[in-house]
């Protein structure tokens, strides 16, 4: 498996242009792309995959990642992680199967081992990822998978090194009682759950797996097909 070509998406316009900066450095200008997306917002999910076909002509893989924890806007929590991962999906679905003139692909969820346990300081969270997980699994299950070249698998990162690190400031618990909580779980290594993330996407069998990712127990799959 080449991956020749990315698109790279955030709400946020100045840091996924950073990025872009980077991957371009690396990979090659014209081998990477940066499209402005809030992920609730449908014109702007829809124009992503615009961006996509009309520069690289299709997509192959789909990585649904966007992810907020606001227990105090527990709305927002769930347009974000639930309805934004969904609409990417069907959007995917759309623009990848081979029943709409696509060659397929594989669609990866990111969910949370919170998706997998109850965490009674973030229930809005927690319900989030539960339900990318039923939605994917579902999705896996479709008998049409076998004609329209689709894959779906769900990855499970407990706590890990990046910006969502801040959950103590959004969640019920005190802060000191979360860090407590965070200490006792322990915190992944972005280069695991990479390593975990290619091995969903590289294995070419395990639709409808569910992958979890966590600094005690390292990589392990709690659902393969």
């Amino acid at each position: 498996l080449f991956l020749d070509f990315v698109c790279l998406t955030d709400v946020n316009a100045e840091v996924g242009q950073a990025t872009l900066e980077g991957f371009q450095k690396t990979y090659g200008k014209d081998n990477a792309i940066f499209s402005r997306c809030n992920v609730v917002n449908e014109a702007d999910f829809t124009g992503v995959f615009e961006s996509i076909k009309s520069k690289y002509g299709k997509v192959d893989i789909l990585v649904n990642n966007a992810g907020i924890i606001e227990e105090k806007n527990w709305r927002r929590t769930i347009d974000v992680n639930l309805v934004g991962m969904m609409q990417g999906t069907y959007l995917g679905i759309e623009n990848m199967s081979k029943e709409h003139g696509g060659d397929g692909g594989v669609i990866i969820n990111v969910a949370s081992s919170a998706g997998l346990q109850p965490v009674f300081f973030s229930p809005a969270y927690c319900a989030s990822k539960f339900g990318i997980i039923g939605f994917t699994r579902s999705w896996a299950d479709n008998p049409s998978n076998a004609h329209n070249g689709l894959r779906f698998c769900c990855l499970c990162p407990a706590f890990t090194e990046t910006n969502m690190m801040n959950i103590s400031e959004n969640s019920t618990l005190s802060i000191e009682a979360t860090k407590k909580f965070i200490e006792y779980v322990g915190v992944n290594k972005i280069s695991t759950v990479a390593e975990g993330f290619m091995d969903l996407l590289t294995d070419e069998t395990n639709n409808g797996a569910v992958m979890a990712v966590t600094a005690r127990e390292g990589i392990q799959y709690k659902i393969r097909k």
